[in-house]
């Protein structure tokens, strides 16, 4: 194995190979470095939209689009949960994202990685140190091994070793707690598209990773231990939400496995790296996955990356190109998630403007896919629905002379008239209050 480097990447999971990748395709050598093999098993991103499709084309990988089951994924579609028929959201102009199991994204990735003469892949390795020098720590031989090389690109994710190594303070917020359960031998109600209902405790987002396997998130509250540990508890509280096929299978699957949980968090993506080690996916930052854009994100900071000059280019770029898709996470899961009335009735209003305005669902999957990532898209959009939930709800209210509670509901819906607002002002971030870290 070389003993110096142009490029060493902290983290083997989909976003550092595919960054060991970009680097590699320039002629420049790699050291890939993985401290745990086997965290790929773990629940975590498995949906690609068509942003980070074609950022896999672009490096050669586009046939990575085999491994999805079934086809392509064409977009989402949302179940208003109040009998009235799903809305289908397709992405726009025929583009198509893919979905798989987390573990065999990574798998054929490393693979990859591996084949390639520019990367030494080392594996188990954790990184140590960056000051004096950068080393690492073998996990075969214990040895401490100095990294020579001329940056260093950190992709080891939210609890990111490297961004404490840098000093940086851990700014992120925990949100929910989710669970990743596996449907055997079931079909969803339309296939070829990812599915987002409305739970009881929270909302539930379903796709397929196999021919005869559908995914199934559950976002749980962090308070809501019971449902954590009560598996009847937790079938209860979801199942009458579900399409009855896709009950009974979840019924089946509680009996016979485990749901793998995982703690969702935010952290705002404005923090780039430091000096000559820059920072990508999640251990930029991270939003709730109820979007499923993580892994589109961290693509595109592995492009951004590669084609800067310099880390302060970088930092500019994606900057500007997270800033929305960040908010729209935000946004879309107060929205599905908030039991206050004044939420239902946004909820209530994206629905109706779904069902009735193509040019609105366009626009909705353009910037969920992250292809359109213009401010004033995102407040075009917010505005429209937010301001036909206001008016239906304070004309309402008015109609019955309740005028104190008119007030009050104005006021509800004034405070979320900052979202569209914050998308017209270039580089803020709106956060929500509850998603804010002590000190920021």
């Amino acid at each position: 194995m070389r003993t110096e480097h142009d490029v060493a990447v902290i983290g083997a999971g989909p976003i550092g190979c595919a960054a060991a990748i970009a680097f590699a395709q320039r002629g420049e050598t790699v050291l890939l470095l993985e401290a745990n093999p086997r965290a790929a098993e773990r629940f975590a991103g498995e949906w690609i939209h068509p942003s980070g499709v074609r950022i896999l084309q672009k490096l050669g990988l586009g046939d990575l689009a085999a491994f999805t089951e079934n086809g392509p994924r064409r977009g989402f579609v949302a179940h208003p949960g109040d009998g009235a028929d799903p809305i289908v959201l397709s992405y726009p102009d025929g583009m198509t994202g893919v979905s798989f199991e987390h573990h065999r994204l990574v798998d054929e990735l490393r693979r990859r990685a591996v084949s390639m003469p520019e990367i030494d892949y080392v594996a188990p390795a954790k990184l140590s140190k960056l000051e004096p020098v950068p080393a690492y720590v073998d996990g075969d031989t214990g040895a401490e091994v100095a990294i020579n090389a001329k940056r260093i690109v950190a992709a080891d994710g939210r609890r990111s070793g490297t961004r404490r190594l840098l000093g940086l303070p851990d700014g992120s917020v925990g949100i929910s707690f989710m669970a990743g359960i596996v449907l055997d031998d079931v079909e969803l109600p339309v296939e070829g598209y990812g599915h987002v209902l409305s739970g009881l405790a929270g909302p539930i987002l379903s796709y397929r990773i196999g021919a005869d396997q559908v995914r199934l998130c559950l976002d749980v509250p962090a308070s809501a231990t019971e449902l954590r540990r009560d598996t009847d508890a937790l079938y209860a509280a979801v199942a009458p939400a579900l399409p009855a096929p896709m009950a009974k299978a979840l019924a089946v699957s509680l009996k016979t496995r485990k749901p793998a949980w995982m703690e969702t968090r935010f952290q705002t993506r404005t923090v780039y790296g430091r000096g000559n080690v820059a920072l990508v996916g999640d251990a930029v930052g991270c939003t709730h996955p109820l979007t499923a854009v993580g892994i589109s994100l961290g693509l595109k900071d592995v492009e951004a990356l590669v084609d800067s000059t310099d880390a302060a280019d970088y930092a500019r770029r994606q900057r500007a190109r997270a800033r929305v898709p960040e908010m729209l996470s935000n946004a879309l899961y107060q929205v599905f998630s908030d039991p206050r009335y004044d939420a239902r009735a946004i909820r209530q209003s994206m629905f109706d403007t779904w069902r009735t305005s193509a040019a609105e669902r366009r626009r909705t999957m353009a910037l969920l896919a992250a292809t359109d990532v213009r401010g004033s898209t995102f407040a075009t959009s917010f505005f429209r629905i937010g301001f036909r939930a206001a008016r239906k709800t304070v004309g309402a209210e008015m109609r019955e002379g309740h005028w104190s509670r008119t007030r009050q509901t104005l006021a509800r819906f004034a405070s979320w008239s900052t979202w569209p607002i914050a998308g017209l002002v270039p580089g803020y971030r709106k956060i929500p209050a509850h998603l804010k870290a002590a000190g920021h």
